[in-house]
């Protein structure tokens, strides 16, 4: 009978390899090209490739001496070379379809408009709209209805005042081919009416970010009209979403749970005037999720306490969760104690607005690894006043 193995490295080189291409994660396949000289040798042939998304941010930096930027050329051929080339090469020229006023988007049709038929103009298939005058939407809308096909994640900003949910809805119908759709507003500048609009059908959206300004009065904002705002997008596509980032108000939707059958992650950010509060843990602990990402942000200083419910709440979605970044006061310790064993959990994030964090804490934190077997990197995050700044403490585990 053949020998058993002790060490891994005992194992042939050809398994080896097959073991480390399955690692998706840039920094692992980094942390196994430095282990050893045996490792780099048998995975030296996928540095190129791998490492191309940390080295080409650097690149882009080289300012060549006649264009001032990195030579369009050398990017398209970037795309041709491999996959994860193609990918980050997209990646970076997204960041170049960023538009705020008339006059570029003008000046990016008319450079369309020179291509033949058929040919993408938006490399990447990523594009961002920062409007904040009537004026500047008609050109918006415009480029949109020209190449709308083309887009798979677009960011829009709409910061003009009275303006009408329909609008959205005559843009969104030409994007049929969107994946990841990023709206951010002020509530109150919309005109949403009393019943949700009906939103085109989008087959490929999955991602769904509704980001919202407040400039409210003092009196506070019309949760009616962003509840229905919201409810717009959830009636929609709730089915078929797997990724949400929202307000609170969404866990104030009769029945939220059924309407986003398929959700795997949520992203709840508080707002100056709207905050999580124990009835809205207590609907996501009932929530039917396999949540798998679970995100909870203030604004300011946190209003989530260390709570029975919150622990509640946590321990609802203790067998999927594979990273968690949460904002909650310090008004008692952490007690991992009443935590279930999270066996996926990988990354936790745990802002507290606390400086320094006290040594009971520290020790209460830490011995959260004994509830999380699996977990890789636990971040402690300290809050400062005016509650937005953090000094992070990383462990690596």
């Amino acid at each position: 009978m053949a020998d058993s193995i002790e060490n891994i490295c005992d194992l042939p080189p050809e398994l080896l390899e097959e073991i480390f291409s399955k690692l998706e994660d840039v920094t692992d396949f980094q942390s196994v090209i430095n282990t050893c000289p045996l490792w780099h040798d048998i995975m030296e042939y996928r540095k190129t490739a791998r490492l191309f998304g940390k080295v080409l941010p650097i690149l882009m930096k080289v300012k060549d001496q006649k264009t001032l930027h990195y030579p369009i050329k050398n990017m398209l051929l970037f795309r041709q070379v491999c996959k994860e080339w193609k990918l980050e090469t997209d990646r970076q020229l997204a960041l170049h379809h960023h538009f705020k006023r008339t006059e570029t988007i003008q000046r990016f049709l008319t450079h369309a408009s020179t291509l033949p038929e058929g040919i993408n103009p938006i490399l990447g298939n990523s594009v961002t709209f920062e409007i904040d005058a009537q004026r500047d939407f008609e050109p918006c809308l415009e480029l949109i209805r020209r190449h709308g096909t083309y887009i798979k994640t677009i960011f829009l900003s709409f910061l003009i005042r009275n303006f009408p949910l329909n609008e959205l809805q005559s843009a969104l119908k030409f994007m049929p081919n969107l994946e990841w759709l990023i709206v951010k507003v002020h509530v109150e500048n919309w005109i949403v009416g009393d019943q949700a609009p009906v939103l085109p059908p989008l087959p490929l959206l999955t991602k769904v970010s509704l980001l919202t300004e407040d400039s409210y009065p003092q009196a506070g904002p019309n949760n009616n009209q962003l509840e229905r705002f919201i409810n717009s997008f959830v009636i929609e596509y709730g089915a078929q979403l797997q990724s949400l980032t929202c307000s609170p108000v969404l866990l104030r939707i009769e029945s939220i749970s059924n309407l986003l059958p398929n959700l795997t992650s949520l992203e709840i950010k508080e707002s100056p005037y709207i905050s999580v509060t124990e009835d809205d843990l207590h609907t996501l602990s009932q929530a039917d999720w396999a949540l798998e990402f679970l995100t909870i942000l203030c604004h300011g200083a946190p209003t989530i306490e260390c709570s029975t419910g919150l622990m509640t709440m946590l321990n609802s979605f203790s067998k999927t969760l594979v990273s968690l970044d949460l904002s909650f006061k310090l008004e008692r310790s952490i007690n991992p104690s009443e935590l279930n064993v999270f066996p996926c959990l990988k990354n936790v994030t745990l802002r507290i607005p606390v400086s320094p964090l006290p040594e009971e804490m520290k020790d209460r934190v830490n011995s959260l690894s004994v509830r999380c077997p699996n977990l890789k990197i636990l971040r402690i995050a300290t809050l400062y006043y005016p509650w937005t700044y953090y000094t992070i403490v990383e462990y690596k585990l």
